[in-house]
């Protein structure tokens, strides 16, 4: 039995589970909404109820951590121990995840979420290139890094600014070149922020990675004005060319050693080829990021390894 976390609208995880179903894999898929509960546990074993369906631990066979998580406690309504329940709750669900994340998966709960920072020490003790940056709440300090570098950008430490609107349109904050100007109008203390050299690239690449596989795909948006800083910013009207493409052996060797330092078996990933030094740059890394914009343009049926990977 192959145990899915996930969210209802995620289209992927349908897509991975269409495949389950052709290779006669059985699976049970737990959503945001989906009815569970810890029926008992010991060290040896756990029982849950999923929709009313008790299943063992040593059914288990495979996970596959994609997004969402648990709350055992949904059904509890008494406004009066609400807080005393939120500790005990988020003390047998750290240790519930952390059961979970010993059966063999495909991701994991524990490093679901990454820390920008701790990567990029990653990339340094692995030696994979990535753009200088600067953490300051300080003006001046901004100032001098962008004297130093000429151009820079700001960026979320985690995933992007979004909110939506109420006629359900979504506005988000993506990855910005920063100016002189723009510094000018900061105060002199602020929230510490994400700095970053902004590398002028050939081109931008993006990496699916599974269990030491690297499926990559090139993307030219450097010639695009709404593209050129931050892909995500797409233009509808005048789509970016994507290609497959081809890591060398040497780099890919390289970044699976850091993958594997994070503990990850899966992740999507965006890297840069400068045009000015002709060297690869690493950004960001999500173990859940989107992979069907890899898979389809690229023809690496993506939703299929991942099913025979469970």
């Amino acid at each position: 039995m192959i145990l899915i976390f996930s969210i209802n609208s995620d289209y992927s995880t349908s897509s991975v589970i269409s495949w389950l179903i052709r290779l006669q894999k059985p699976f049970i898929r737990i959503n945001e909404d989906t009815a569970v509960e810890l029926l008992w546990l010991t060290s040896a074993d756990f029982a849950i109820s999923i929709d009313g369906e008790t299943i063992l631990s040593s059914q288990i066979t495979k996970m596959w951590y994609r997004r969402g998580g648990l709350n055992l406690f949904a059904w509890f309504k008494s406004e009066l121990i609400k807080d005393y329940l939120r500790s005990e709750h988020t003390a047998l669900i750290d240790y519930f995840y952390h059961r979970l994340d010993q059966i063999p998966s495909v991701n994991k709960f524990r490093n679901s979420d990454i820390n920008k920072l701790y990567l990029m020490d990653l990339c340094e003790k692995h030696g994979v290139l990535a753009p200088r940056y600067l953490v300051t709440g300080c003006k001046n300090e901004v100032m001098r890094f962008f004297e130093e570098e000429k151009s820079i950008i700001s960026k979320p430490f985690n995933s992007p600014f979004s909110v939506q609107d109420e006629e359900d349109f979504s506005h988000m904050a993506y990855t910005s070149m920063i100016d002189q100007t723009d510094i000018e109008a900061l105060p002199e203390r602020f929230i510490p922020t994400f700095f970053q050299q902004a590398v002028a690239k050939a081109y931008e690449i993006r990496v699916f990675y599974l269990n030491g596989k690297f499926y990559s795909m090139a993307i030219f948006s450097q010639n695009n004005a709404n593209t050129n800083i931050d892909f995500r910013n797409y233009d509808r009207d005048k789509p970016n060319r994507l290609a497959p493409y081809r890591l060398e052996k040497a780099y890919e060797s390289k970044l699976q050693k850091m993958l594997e330092a994070y503990g990850l078996n899966c992740a999507s990933f965006d890297i840069i080829y400068s045009s000015d030094d002709a060297q690869y740059y690493f950004l960001d890394l999500n173990p859940v990021g989107q992979f069907g914009m890899v898979s389809a343009p690229c023809n690496y049926n993506l939703e299929k390894e991942i099913a025979l990977a469970l």
